[in-house]
């Protein structure tokens, strides 16, 4: 399979300036970051920013309002306009903004506009409780994707989960505005369904309902126990939303009932659900992680990070320039534990079918790892 080819598998998009300087970017990584760790001439080629932990809604498993109080909103619109710009010069094609609840931040439209006006691939992630209002605005900016999270086809089950009375009938009141309103089919329209251990017995007969409504359905497990990422409340903590031992077989037979309608659910990323959630542990080496070497997260304050679940963060965007962070000394440890294999965790976040489709590839698998440098990979234990 070619690079083209691969992309269009993770995003279905036409092959503009941008989608080749996203493949240069692509290549450059792999070869300086992957193969030698040494600096790269690209930065990332997916970043995910952090406008705001601020949220309208409290979802059971959650942790937005618990980061809002260690990661304030200080990073200034101007800094965050260059930002944008050091984005675009650096390579990077998607740039998403989630939070938190990102129609919240005041920020939101200025970088989205910066952003397209560079060029770059853009997306929110909201969970639709303003959209309808702010409708006309997101259209007017530019923006490729409007991702809404929504858990059920049952108004009072999914305001259950997210805790707030109303939610579902407005986030559908929001995506049918979009649609009303758009021209020419963008932005599109995506949900995704946090399959928990509460749904997934009624997984088809959801995405039945939001497949008439929306251009894109997507489904992400429930996860748990990441520091520095809304999803980081403990498995315990989760009660019935975490499935039990027991729950297998009932998660199997919902991910095949859904296959035969949904064919996401015949890929590697969703047939290993039910590993992730009951032997999380037999996947650490099944599946490589690419994080370091094609992403980037940005927290409300400016800090820089690649992963949310074990690596520390690399420095702050208040202080040094994107590249100088993409290549410091902090992100170059932490490339050689994952490449060296050493970082002995698993995540499953949907940045993980990223990872299954790189293990996919032959390629990929076929990489060496040179220049090792053993003294600066320390062991990261699950």
């Amino acid at each position: 399979m070619g690079l083209v080819d691969t992309y269009r598998r993770i995003l279905p998009v036409p092959v503009t300036s941008r989608f080749a300087t996203a493949l240069g970017t692509f290549a450059a990584n792999l070869l300086w970051a992957r193969v030698f760790n040494r600096p790269s001439p690209r930065g990332p080629l997916f970043a995910t920013w952090h406008l705001t932990f601020d949220c309208n809604a409290f979802c059971r498993f959650c942790t937005t309002h618990k980061l809002k109080k260690t990661h304030p909103e200080s990073l200034g619109l101007e800094r965050s306009l260059e930002i944008c710009d050091e984005l675009a010069a650096a390579g990077t094609w998607v740039v998403g903004f989630t939070g938190g609840e990102v129609l919240m931040s005041p920020k939101l439209l200025p970088l989205i506009r910066r952003l397209k006006q560079r060029g770059l691939m853009v997306y929110i992630v909201t969970n639709g409780l303003l959209l309808e209002e702010r409708a006309q605005e997101l259209i007017d900016s530019g923006l490729d994707y409007i991702v809404v999270s929504l858990d059920s086809d049952r108004p009072s089950e999914h305001d259950q989960i997210r805790q707030v009375d109303g939610l579902h009938d407005s986030a559908c009141r929001g995506i049918e505005r979009v649609r009303a309103l758009r021209q020419g089919g963008r932005p599109e329209i995506k949900t995704t369904t946090v399959m928990t251990g509460e749904n997934v017995h009624r997984l088809t007969e959801i995405l039945d309902f939001l497949s008439t409504r929306v251009d894109k359905i997507s489904v992400q497990p429930i996860c748990w126990g990441y520091k520095e990422h809304p999803h980081g409340r403990s498995r315990e903590s989760l009660g019935g939303l975490a499935p039990t031992v027991d729950d297998r077989q009932r998660v199997e037979d919902s991910i095949r009932k859904a296959s035969e309608s949904y064919p996401m659910f015949r890929k590697p990323y969703f047939r290993l659900v039910p590993d992730y959630w009951f032997d999380a542990e037999s996947l650490a080496a099944r599946v490589p992680c690419w994080s370091p070497f094609l992403r980037l997260s940005i927290t409300p304050e400016g800090k820089a990070l690649h992963c949310g679940t074990r690596f520390p963060m690399i420095g702050s965007l208040q202080d040094s320039s994107l590249m100088t962070l993409w290549n410091s000394a902090e992100m170059r440890s932490q490339r050689e534990t994952v490449r060296c294999r050493r970082n002995n965790c698993i995540c499953w976040s949907q940045d993980t079918s990223f990872n299954i489709l790189m293990a996919e590839l032959p390629l990929a698998n076929r990489l060496p790892v040179l220049n090792r440098r053993p003294d600066d990979a320390p062991t990261i234990s699950g």
